[in-house]
């Protein structure tokens, strides 16, 4: 399975979303997520969660990177930093959202691969 992650940052805090009863993992947190269909590019997909879920438009997509998975099926998540054209947005097809300092990541239950990717980006940030 491949999969995408929108990393969206404001004010150093990182987008959080729950994943609801009904999908794999409920009551997980991770940054707005979706499955690259078969025949979908990255981006595309990307677009997707972020317009889709978020009701947001990106303005700029910036490749982070990819960490690859176990569980399940296994697969590789891929990463990128989405910048949105406005601040303001509504989730759908998830139970909360939250504004997260990246060194208050451990208080939330998430998934390795989105600790790996959001952890590797507060390493990369001065």
């Amino acid at each position: 399975m491949l999969a995408v992650c929108g990393i969206v940052l404001k004010k150093g805090r990182v987008l959080l979303c729950k994943r609801p009863v009904g999908m794999n993992f409920p009551g997980f947190w991770e940054p707005p997520t979706e499955v690259i269909d078969e025949g979908e590019t990255l981006e595309d997909s990307l677009e997707k969660a972020i317009f889709e879920r978020l009701t947001a438009i990106p303005q700029k997509i910036h490749h982070l990177g990819a960490v690859d998975f176990a569980y399940g099926e296994g697969g590789r998540l891929f990463a990128c930093e989405v910048e949105l054209q406005r601040n303001f947005i509504r989730i759908y097809g998830y139970d909360d959202f939250r504004w997260v300092k990246l060194q208050d990541l451990k208080r939330f239950r998430m998934l390795k691969p989105h600790v790996t990717i959001l952890t590797e980006q507060n390493g990369s940030e001065k």
